[in-house]
């Protein structure tokens, strides 16, 4: 593991096998902040790389022992949580009129059935 004092602003960020996974926008902490525009699969926001994933400090490049892929799955989010726990999609998210329409059409949907009306 490499010294994360010496992780700069600007710094490309690349997995195992050189895939691009991200720029240094910070450090905070014992983490690297991407920069906004390589956040993924949902952008508009930042994402966090472990200072455990860092394997060398290679002049302008931060190599991180996780291949491109896989790095990019162990992105963290702004308090820590992994990133397939905020889905995009989860009722939280989502707010609760949509959930509440989910849940009447499924309502609607089972009474339909037990009435007959599917037949």
């Amino acid at each position: 593991m490499a010294d994360i004092s010496q992780v700069r602003e600007h710094m490309e960020v690349i997995g195992a096998d050189g895939v691009h996974v991200g720029t240094v926008d910070s450090v905070e902490g014992s983490r690297i902040k991407l920069i906004k525009a390589d956040s993924g699969s949902h952008s508009g926001h930042h994402h966090y790389v472990s200072e455990g994933l860092i394997a060398a400090i290679e002049g302008d490049t931060v190599r991180l022992s996780a291949n491109g892929a896989n790095a990019a799955l162990l992105e963290e989010e702004s308090d820590g949580s992994a990133l397939g726990e905020q889905s995009l999609f989860s009722w939280r998210n989502i707010g609760i009129g949509a959930a509440a329409a989910a849940v009447a059409v499924g309502a609607a949907a089972f009474t339909w059935g037990r009435r007959g009306g599917g037949d």
